[in-house]
């Protein structure tokens, strides 16, 4: 029987526009090999360290100004362009989220950074009206717990902190490496595609696993 939903967040249950994004540092800051660091699923370098909490926002606006080839980028500019890779969290998906808490215990799992993180919970209270914090039992976001995913390390930590039977769980995320690594950890896991419908394909992984 299934207890537990495991969600992550950039490209499951927010949207993500990586061409805008980088076209914008391109544009904006002049920083023309963003696409270097910025990865749909695992970021690289510097970006790669700001989301596993090695360095905070200011060292990472620092190493951003270091790149880029215009002069007088702010931090406000910095923070602003990096929000144009997050579009926004269809209100069906907090709807169905709200939905499963009646039933199941849920948790979210994110690769994330405290810029980024900022801007998906304004376009998750935007979408419905809803803090994120309020829908999810506890929220495991890599810049706080410094491990990332596709690392076991913090999967260990999830479930230690958590006390879920990976048996009773189902984790759904949108990376294959991810999904392996938590396949590997015992969980039930749903490789979401991001072009489908989130609650068609969970509640379809749902009624596969006999729910």
């Amino acid at each position: 029987m299934i207890k537990n939903l495991i969600f992550d967040l950039g490209g499951v249950l927010v949207s993500l526009d990586r061409e805008k994004c980088l076209g914008n540092f391109s544009t904006l800051l002049g920083f023309d090999d963003f696409g270097d660091y910025l990865n749909a699923y695992a970021q690289k370098g510097f970006f790669a360290k700001f989301e596993n909490g090695d360095i905070d926002s200011a060292q990472f606006r620092d190493e951003v100004r270091a790149r880029c080839t215009k002069e007088g980028i702010t931090d406000e500019l910095i923070d602003s362009t990096l929000d144009t890779f997050l579009t926004q969290v269809a209100p069906y998906k907090v709807k169905m989220l709200l939905d499963l808490k009646e039933k199941y215990n849920l948790f979210l799992l994110s690769n994330v950074n405290p810029i980024a993180w900022r801007k998906c919970c304004e376009l998750f209270l935007e979408a419905q009206g809803v803090d994120i914090e309020d829908v999810f039992e506890k929220l495991y976001l890599s810049f706080e717990l410094n491990a990332s995913k596709p690392g076991t390390a913090i999967y260990e930590k999830v479930l230690e902190d958590s006390g879920v039977e990976p048996s009773e769980t189902l984790f759904i995320d949108d990376s294959a490496a991810n999904i392996e690594t938590g396949r590997k950890m015992g969980l039930n896991v749903l490789l979401y595609d991001v072009e489908s419908n989130l609650e068609d394909e969970v509640r379809g992984a749902l009624k596969e696993l006999g729910e």
